[in-house]
């Protein structure tokens, strides 16, 4: 598996890149038991376009999280993690889809140790996402994405309605579960965005509940900024 994603990478790095065609992202979210950091970008390779053809995403993150060894046992995570992935993208006037296959390097720290936690350490997988938007009607439309880490069984899914307020900004409700063998988390909120920054760059902001396993409820609120470049 290292060599594999050694060699992933490697390719990649290779990969020629024009500017001005692809997207920077970042973003940051708190919540109770659980937060999450990250800084990506997402490249046309040449003959291609986003929404269009082939194209590479490169991703840091910062994960961190709480579970439940047994009743009188917590056991806090902190995971940093970069990923490569080659992926394809498609798009029409109904909606758009893209899938990525990719390697992920992991690093995760336990406090206290927990020696039968396999993910401990450092671990290189293969990271599978899917993703995808589609029109309900005249006014709304839902996307999606999954994001799946093989090996670790490590998932993160979102399911967003949105529809347009005042020719600009996005709003609706989202859902997002994610976790592991030994975690899960749910959470049900809100999100506002198309938030403009200059000509090109733009905020989302949302907020609302999670929910963990067998810990009690608490609130969440995050931001992602997107600028193509």
């Amino acid at each position: 598996m290292t060599k594999y994603w050694v060699g992933l990478v490697a390719c990649m790095a290779a990969l020629p890149v024009e500017a001005q065609t692809g997207i920077a992202l970042a973003g940051a979210e708190g919540g109770h038991d659980a937060g999450y950091v990250y800084v990506g970008s997402v490249l046309p390779l040449p003959g291609s376009a986003l929404g269009k053809g082939w194209v590479q995403r490169y991703w840091l993150d910062y994960n961190t999280y709480r579970y439940e060894k047994d009743p009188a046992h917590d056991v806090d995570a902190k995971v940093a993690g970069f990923e490569a992935a080659l992926g394809w993208h498609d798009s029409s006037e109904k909606g758009r889809w893209g899938a990525y296959l990719g390697g992920r390097y992991g690093n995760t720290r336990l406090r206290p140790d927990d020696p039968a936690n396999d993910d401990r350490g450092e671990e290189f997988n293969v990271t599978v996402q899917l993703e995808g938007e589609a029109a309900l009607t005249r006014t709304w439309r839902v996307n999606g994405i999954v994001n799946h880490v093989a090996g670790e069984s490590d998932f993160w899914s979102r399911l967003r309605l949105q529809t347009v307020l005042g020719n600009q900004l996005l709003v609706g409700p989202e859902l997002v579960a994610q976790g592991d063998p030994r975690y899960r988390l749910y959470k049900l909120g809100a999100f506002i965005g198309g938030i403009k920054l200059g000509p090109d760059a733009a905020l989302t902001l949302k907020a609302g509940a999670s929910k963990q396993d067998s810990y009690s409820a608490g609130a969440y609120a995050g931001i992602e900024w997107y600028m193509p470049y």
